[in-house]
């Protein structure tokens, strides 16, 4: 796919981390491939002393599919209490035209790494139409919950 023009800015500022890419495609008729933008923008805030919380959104302009757009958003937090007590979250959910329900997809763990005992659980939810077009999915429509508890 032939790329016309493009930019990125990252950067910090405070206690803010960002990234900005945008992206216009060129077609490519011999693919039946038509100009597309591209757009990712992400902002991250330290809180507390070892945490963040995070937003992100996609979009492109023609869909993988062939008609319409696609867009994703989402949020994210990572909280760090002690040295072996953390939570990972996020929740996302995507826009495409012609796909409508089970777009949203979700994650909570908590992982207590003592040294006697230690405690990780999860749980991840992606909907059967969850569809970031701009990045990566390994698998769609899954359901896992995980539980270890550990004596040393």
């Amino acid at each position: 796919m032939p790329i016309e023009a493009g930019g990125r800015l990252t950067g910090r500022s405070g206690r803010f981390n960002f990234g900005v890419l945008n992206i216009q495609s060129d077609d490519e008729p011999v693919l039946g491939l038509r100009p597309t933008n591209f757009s990712v923008v992400r902002l991250k805030r330290d809180v507390l002393r070892k945490s963040s919380i995070g937003g992100i959104f996609t979009g492109r302009s023609v869909s993988q599919r062939g008609v319409g757009t696609n867009e994703a958003y989402g949020v994210d937090g990572t909280f760090a209490f002690y040295d072996n007590l953390t939570i990972n979250s996020y929740w996302a959910r995507t826009r495409t035209d012609d796909l409508e329900g089970e777009d949203t997809s979700y994650r909570g763990q908590l992982d207590y790494t003592g040294d006697r005992y230690g405690v990780q659980l999860e749980r991840l939810v992606v909907g059967d139409n969850f569809n970031p077009e701009v990045g990566f999915l390994r698998r769609d429509d899954m359901r896992r919950t995980f539980g270890q508890f550990r004596f040393s």
